[in-house]
């Protein structure tokens, strides 16, 4: 954990929103974590704590997980309801984890704590809904806590909380700087964005608000009313370790790609991967269009089963054939739809957009591009032959 801001967390407890945010690498949500297990959950007892993402599979593979991990890293006394998301402590706290993809399990209960992570997934109408709810009766201040990295100044957050003056907000922000624990190798990727991309370098290495412009892909929505029966089920891979490994499971209907599902973490090794394959690929038989300069790794997972291929790793040409194609996302798609909503070109130093993306936060994104050129271009370059 951050001394710095589990100090500051233990200073605000009157307040009734607090606000954690800035860059990446801070560990924003690795303290926040700590400070409700250890200052609240195991202190106060018979509190009822709700933490969520905006989708239960993106909260499952992310505070969920980080909480279960304390729990056992320390030893720590506890009921675990599987099938509620539920962590129940000796003293009577609950920690209760839910996806407001399904707001109406958060509507019909109170709760004295609240953590909304990744903040800016949510909408405005989903935080008015979550303070509802924190109305359940205590002797202490009830609080909702939101983390994030900050985005563009026209989101909600912005102008609900830094345009607005409210007494009873606390916020601070940090960067990378404040974590004494950040591996030298983030620290230089984020470092590195100085020269990448000056947007991206304020939001994710300096905390700041800021609107990506020259985006790469506009041609795609956000769509909870997906069809059924398509034409083809395929999958894109990027591998990574302290990278993301990113998975996209997507749906081919009339030329028309649907990003459906998508696996997105880190310190994944083939293991891993394959173990969580195993239930996310329905039908081995599918394609799997994989980062070809990891022959290796595509190896084994065809030995596991899979149809697993290299991929046309062809960025430019790449980039122009997915453009062409309308993408619908799943909203339960929350690290593609944020990566897509800051991947772009790169620029010189004179603010000339160059022929090639930035590098940062594009895993997602290279395994769309990875699913879709490959298995459709080749398609298409088929059907030019056979005209």
């Amino acid at each position: 954990m951050i001394k710095k801001i589990y100090k500051w967390l233990r200073e605000h407890k009157r307040y009734k929103t607090v606000i954690l945010y800035g860059g990446a690498g801070a560990g924003k949500s690795y303290t926040l974590a700590h400070f409700l297990l250890f200052d609240i959950a195991m202190r106060l007892a018979d509190k009822r704590i709700l933490v969520t993402r905006k989708t239960n599979p993106s909260l499952r593979l992310t505070t969920y997980r980080l909480f279960l991990d304390l729990l056992s890293n320390y030893q720590i006394p506890h009921e675990l309801i599987r099938s509620e998301q539920t962590i129940i402590l000796p003293n009577g706290t609950q920690i209760i984890f839910r996806g407001m993809d399904d707001p109406e399990k958060v509507k019909s209960a109170e709760f004295n704590y609240i953590w909304m992570e990744e903040a800016t997934e949510f909408t405005f109408q989903d935080y008015q809904i979550l303070r509802m709810r924190l109305r359940r009766a205590t002797s202490h201040k009830n609080q909702i806590f939101l983390t994030f990295n900050p985005v563009s100044p026209q989101s909600w957050i912005y102008s609900e909380f830094f345009e607005k003056d409210h007494w009873d907000v606390a916020k601070l922000q940090v960067t990378y700087k404040d974590n004494p624990f950040l591996d030298d190798d983030y620290k230089a990727i984020l470092e590195g964005l100085r020269e990448e991309d000056e947007t991206l370098y304020k939001i994710y290495t300096l905390g700041e608000f800021a609107t990506p412009v020259n985006l790469i892909y506009t041609n795609w929505t956000v769509s909870d009313d997906i069809p059924e029966g398509f034409d083809e089920i395929i999958y894109g891979v990027d591998f990574g370790y302290n990278n993301p490994t990113a998975v996209l499971k997507i749906g081919i209907k009339d030329r028309d790609v649907y990003v459906l599902d998508e696996i997105y973490r880190t310190k994944m090794t083939n293991a891993d991967l394959i173990e969580a394959l195993k239930d996310f690929v329905h039908d081995r038989s599918a394609l799997m269009y994989c980062d070809s300069a990891e022959p290796n790794r595509i190896e084994e997972l065809y030995r596991a089963g899979f149809n697993a291929h290299p991929s046309d790793k062809s960025v430019k040409d790449g980039i122009d054939f997915v453009k062409r194609h309308k993408i619908v996302l799943s909203s339960k798609c929350v690290n593609t739809i944020k990566e897509l909503k800051n991947y772009k070109w790169k620029e010189d130093k004179n603010g000339n957009i160059l022929d090639e993306p930035v590098k940062f936060m594009n895993h997602a994104c290279d395994a769309l591009r990875y699913a879709v050129y490959t298995h459709l271009g080749k398609q298409q370059k088929t059907d030019i032959i056979f005209v």
